[in-house]
């Protein structure tokens, strides 16, 4: 593990910007680079509007943002009223962003809740699932999750239902697990308070069944309501919300068995307090934690081999301008298209970020694999990367 972190603070080393950039959008910091063929501009950024792209604005209408590596596809989620229409699954072209056209919603399937869409996931067998949001479960506002087997199904209703009646969810939500084994995990907010808001929920997406997972404190209240992920399996959740100014974000890293959650650390990553947008993924074996901060749109990426002293990868910002407030927080990330170059020896990911009203960003990030860095190239780039520990601030 230890060899794992020091070869990660070398590779920033490696593929950081020369000493003096400045450190204001946009920027890029690692083994981190827009992916320049998406958006309009080529600049790995589709700005709100931009193009004349109707379903993605700064009206707090977009918060969901998924990746299909069956189809190759991304789904965005948008209550922008386009032609009387103002539950929206857009289908993305992932290199591009372009507009390919929308997932059909049958008639009057797609219905009811705060906001009758929201948040976007897909399954590891290709189906896509999307939830409403409700502020307050129950009779009249239950939570709902819809299923699309494929881009040209009708869908079906995977769950109805309350799981904590009064609680606020479906502000974050992910999805792993294929066929009869998918589960979607769910945050709760804090307001209105309800006794177990400190916890999510977990929904089998084959049954139709909710399990609400409780909690000691902390974590607490809320916790889970802007960001969560799965991590290394289904019983394992990783969640957070805004902390207060000057803290750090605080990641609730958390396992569950049954009804019952287990607290295993509160991991603190430096450099914002409102990196709260989140998702999972293994690259090279290492685990990485994307996070988005919903305040300037800066995306880091942590290695948490060592959840206990998470360890910055690299971060970049593709946006530029004044950006308008994401004032409620929202929006997903999506890892997709992890390759390995054996030429290179190096694996390559794709990384798509909505931070509502600041548009999508677009990176490429890079991995090399351990075992090609040789002994020679450490010693050589010792000096280099002392430099570079402490040049990369978060």
């Amino acid at each position: 593990m230890r060899k794992r972190l020091f070869i990660s603070v070398l590779t920033v080393a490696l593929f950081a910007a020369p000493i003096g950039r400045a450190q204001t959008p946009p920027f890029w910091i690692g083994p981190i680079a827009p992916l320049t063929t998406f958006s309009p501009n080529n600049d790995g950024w589709l700005a709100p509007g931009e193009g004349g792209y109707a379903y993605l604005g700064t009206n707090n209408l977009e918060r969901g943002l998924a990746y299909n590596p069956f189809t190759d596809h991304l789904y965005l989620v948008s209550r922008a009223n386009v032609g009387g229409d103002a539950a929206n699954i857009r289908i993305l072209d992932k290199n591009t962003g372009a507009d390919l056209g929308g997932l059909n919603k049958g008639s009057g399937i797609v219905s009811g809740g705060t906001f009758v869409v929201n948040t976007v996931r897909v399954g590891e067998d290709g189906a896509i699932y999307v939830a409403n949001l409700t502020t307050s479960q129950g009779a009249g506002l239950p939570f709902k999750v819809y299923r699309w087997a494929n881009e040209s199904a009708t869908p079906t209703v995977a769950f109805n239902g309350t799981i904590l009646s009064g609680a606020r969810i479906g502000d974050s939500t992910d999805v792993i697990g294929s066929g009869s084994s998918t589960l979607m995990v769910a945050g709760y907010g804090s307001s209105p308070s309800v006794g177990g808001n400190n916890g999510y929920a977990v929904i089998d997406l084959t049954a139709g069944t909710g399990t609400h997972i409780s909690f000691g404190t902390p974590p607490n209240p809320g916790d889970f309501r802007l960001g969560i992920t799965f991590g290394s399996s289904s019983s394992h959740v990783l969640g957070a919300q805004s902390a207060g100014a000057g803290s750090p974000t605080t990641v609730r890293n958390t396992s569950y068995s049954g009804g019952t959650g287990t607290l295993i650390n509160s991991i603190a990553l430096s450099g914002s307090n409102l990196q709260v947008l989140m998702d999972y993924a293994v690259i090279a074996g290492i685990p990485f934690l994307a996070t988005h901060s919903v305040g300037d749109s800066t995306v880091r990426i942590w290695d948490i081999s060592d959840p206990n002293n998470p360890v910055l990868y690299a971060r970049g910002n593709n946006t530029s301008g004044t950006l308008t407030s994401n004032g409620n927080g929202t929006g997903q990330m999506a890892w997709g298209d992890i390759t390995y170059d054996s030429v290179t020896q190096t694996w390559s990911a794709k990384l798509w970020s909505l931070s509502s009203n600041q548009g999508i960003q677009a990176f490429v990030v890079t991995v090399p694999e351990p075992s090609s860095i040789t002994l020679a190239t450490l010693g050589g780039l010792a000096l280099l990367a002392l430099f570079g520990r402490r040049r990369i601030s978060q």
